[in-house]
């Protein structure tokens, strides 16, 4: 049976974690109340999209890249982002309305979705029905950003809301999910690979909430130490447009 591995990572601990190489393609993030593109890794470099003043949980690309999806916490709703204006147009409405994280599998293309806790399922695209895949972090903790590696695994972001969040690897279905690290930032609102270089990037707000500065970052999913690239304003939903590599167990953990 094809089990997938979950980590969830709610935070990291600065290292000498070792610096990322910049893909040539582009990631897009929802900050403010627009859509913008940049280069991966080098989100100073943005480039204005178009406005969107609904608030989205998440977002990802299908496995081929071309299709960017979104959960718009506003509507309540499942849907398209346009790469070309950002415009959102809803597909599915959303039999929960509690989701707080998301991400899409690379390769089988399967929605994963949490719900703010420790729980992890696989959303329906056309029904917005979720179901029930097992844990992916410690009891009392609440997952706030999933993320799909091209290895087979699945990584987010969890704290219990006291201490810094930490990074798990989850093993829905088959046991119990596993501490890998603390990153070191608080408030994750984003974890995402980049599939063609396989390295992860995670976005993380400063103690206290709010929108005012986020901070970018690589994690090592073997570790869960995380070293910094930038710190910009607003609050950051990421999704890189990249297929995964004919390659990607060069990168598996």
């Amino acid at each position: 049976m094809f089990v997938r591995s979950l980590l969830v990572c709610a935070c990291v601990f600065l290292s000498g974690a070792p610096t990322a190489a910049m893909s040539a393609d582009f990631a897009f993030a929802k900050v403010s109340t627009q859509i913008i593109r940049f280069p991966v890794g080098d989100p100073a470099n943005s480039t204005a999209v178009g406005p969107l003043a609904d608030s989205l949980t998440g977002m990802d690309f299908d496995p081929g890249a071309n299709v960017l999806w979104a959960i718009n916490f506003t509507s309540h709703t499942l849907g398209t982002v346009n790469q070309a204006t950002g415009a959102y147009t809803q597909t599915t409405a959303l039999m929960d309305s509690n989701i707080s994280a998301f991400t899409i599998d690379p390769v089988s293309g399967t929605f994963y979705v949490a719900k703010g806790d420790r729980d992890v399922y696989s959303l329906d695209p056309v029904s917005g029905e979720a179901t029930l895949q097992g844990f992916g972090s410690a009891a009392g903790t609440a997952i706030t950003a999933l993320g799909a590696a091209c290895n087979g695994q699945l990584f987010a972001l969890a704290g219990n809301g006291t201490d810094l969040p930490s990074l798990y690897q989850a093993h829905l279905g088959v046991g119990d999910p596993v501490l890998i690290g603390t990153p070191g930032y608080s408030g994750p609102t984003n974890l995402e690979f980049d599939n063609r270089s396989g390295v992860l990037y995670a976005w993380f707000l400063p103690p206290g909430g709010g929108n005012t500065i986020s901070t970018h970052v690589t994690i090592d999913p073997t570790t869960g130490q995380a070293t910094p690239i930038t710190q910009l304003e607003g609050r950051y939903r990421m999704a890189i447009r990249n297929e995964c590599s004919i390659f990607a167990d060069d990168f598996e953990a």
